[in-house]
Order: structure tokens, then C-alpha cells, then sequence
């Protein structure tokens, strides 16, 4: 049996969900599934600690879920951060996440922010999408939570960490005129 478990990045965020968390709902009555906790809601941004600390307690439970769907608006940051959280610090390989970008129907700007934020990180492997398209708003909440439930979930790989520089400015200096100087 299938386990998820839902993370969202504002209250603000629900009520693009409702089709999604009915769906999910009806597959554990099903026994299809088997819904990991509660559904978070935690900003990545404002509670950084606290949302790790959640994602930490998923992997090291002795029944993790193998589906995290991960949503939020604006600066989408969340999905992104807990993949890379889930690959780099703690190597988990076995807990996908589903990335979903929520709606402002007052600001497509913000839309589109929240679009970039997931499908624009390098390296990512946050599951952003189906056959119909980016997982975006209310339906793309719910074809997230369908794919959770019976999608084909892809292989995590471990991707070879970059160790941080640390370059004195001239080094930072010289480096840039190296590659090629832009701007001012």
C-alpha cells in the first residue's frame, strides 16, 4: 500500500486542495493508500527548522512515506528544498517528491514565480508534472495526489554533492574575468 504525506506552504493554499485531499480521502477509505500524518502546513521561508525537522521524522520513521506532496505558492521554494534536504543531507532515495505550484488569481506574476521556483532548480528531481501538464493550482493538485496514488514513481539517485568555495575577493575578482566579465 502506497504512503503519502502532505506538506503545504500556507493556509492560503487550501482551498485549491479540496478535489485533491477528497480524492486522497476516498483512496484511504479504499485502502489504496495510506495518508502518513497529518497534513502540514508550514512555511519553508518562516519555520525552515520545524519543516526539515518533519521531513527528518518521515525519513527515519521505520514506515516512510514514499510519496511527499509538497506545495506552495509564490516563491514555490518548498518542493525544492525538501528534495534537495531529502538527497543531500539525509541520502534518502526512497521518498519521491511531487511538487505543486498554487495560484494567484490576482497576480499571474506570482504564478509564474511559483512555477519557476520548482521547475527551474538545477539538479532537481521533484516530480512536476503528468502527461497533461505542469502540476499547477486546483487541478494540478489533484492530478499530484492522483499520481501519488497510482503513478509510476521515478528512481531517486543520489546526486554528487558540491562542496562549498571560498574565494578571497581578488581570487573572485580574477575568477569572474576569467569567464567573462558582464555588466559593470
Amino acid at each position: 500500500m502506497r504512503r503519502i504525506a502532505v506538506i503545504l506552504g500556507s493556509q492560503s493554499d487550501l482551498p485549491q486542495c479540496h478535489g485533491g485531499f477528497t480524492l486522497l480521502q476516498q483512496a484511504c477509505t479504499e485502502r489504496k493508500i495510506e495518508l502518513v500524518g497529518d497534513v502540514q502546513i508550514t512555511s519553508i521561508h518562516r519555520a525552515a527548522e520545524d519543516t526539515l525537522a518533519q521531513v527528518r521524522e518521515y525519513h527515519d520513521s521505520n514506515n516512510p512515506p514514499d510519496v511527499l506532496i509538497a506545495g506552495a505558492g509564490w516563491a514555490a521554494h518548498l518542493p525544492g528544498i525538501l528534495d534537495s534536504y531529502l538527497r543531500y543531507e539525509v541520502a534518502d532515495i526512497q521518498i519521491v517528491v511531487v511538487g505543486v505550484a498554487f495560484e494567484d488569481n490576482d497576480n499571474p506574476e506570482h504564478t509564474q514565480a511559483a512555477k519557476l521556483s520548482i521547475s527551474e532548480v538545477p539538479g532537481t528531481q521533484v516530480v512536476f508534472g503528468d502527461a497533461a501538464g505542469q502540476f499547477v493550482g486546483a487541478d494540478g493538485f489533484w492530478r499530484a495526489c492522483q499520481f501519488a496514488i497510482d503513478g509510476e514513481l521515478p528512481t531517486i539517485i543520489l546526486p554528487e554533492p558540491r562542496p562549498p568555495e571560498h574565494l578571497t575577493l581578488e581570487a573572485a575578482i580574477a575568477a569572474a574575468r576569467e569567464m567573462g566579465i558582464r555588466g559593470r
